[in-house]
């Protein structure tokens, strides 16, 4: 599980908008001897300004709350998946498409067309599962960032 404190910067209409509260980043051995030291250059990159996610609240929260905001298990890797096997897959099936299909003088551009038209069916399937209602509620939660840690506070998103 991935976590990270944050606190909410607005809330109203079931949805939390929270702030991170630290700067998040890689294995947490930025500043010792050895540390890249990578999270303090993307944040020179990004303005040094926290993300604010938008959340569904169970809660009722308000601003000024602080909160976690959790990532399960396997989120990370069906996202990898969805987006780099699912894209991988197509551009390749449309490059096989287009050389199976073409005249020998035209195999280049069909293959390049295939491809192409893959990542195009891949942008559109990832695309329309985004905006899918319940698309969210597998990705981020909210825990109230209490001082039991205990799992009585957890409550999972669209529950």
């Amino acid at each position: 599980m991935i976590e990270a404190r944050a606190v909410v910067v607005r809330a109203g209409e079931g949805k939390a908008w929270a702030q991170l509260l630290e700067s998040q980043g890689g294995c947490g051995r930025c500043d010792e001897p050895g540390g890249c030291h990578a999270p303090r250059f993307a944040e020179m990159f990004k303005g040094g300004k926290p993300p604010v996610f938008a959340v569904d609240d169970p809660f009722g929260l308000r601003a000024g709350e602080r909160v976690r905001i959790v990532i399960d298990d396997g989120v990370p890797l069906r996202a990898a998946l969805a987006s780099y096997g699912l894209g991988t897959a197509l551009v390749l099936a449309g490059a096989a498409l287009g050389t199976f299909l073409a005249a020998p003088a035209w195999v280049d551009a069909a293959v390049g067309a295939g491809a192409v038209g893959g990542a195009a069916i891949t942008a559109f399937v990832l695309r329309c599962r985004a905006r899918r209602r319940d698309a969210a509620s597998w990705l981020l939660r909210l825990e109230r960032d209490g001082d039991d840690g205990g799992l009585g506070a957890c409550m999972r998103q669209g529950a």
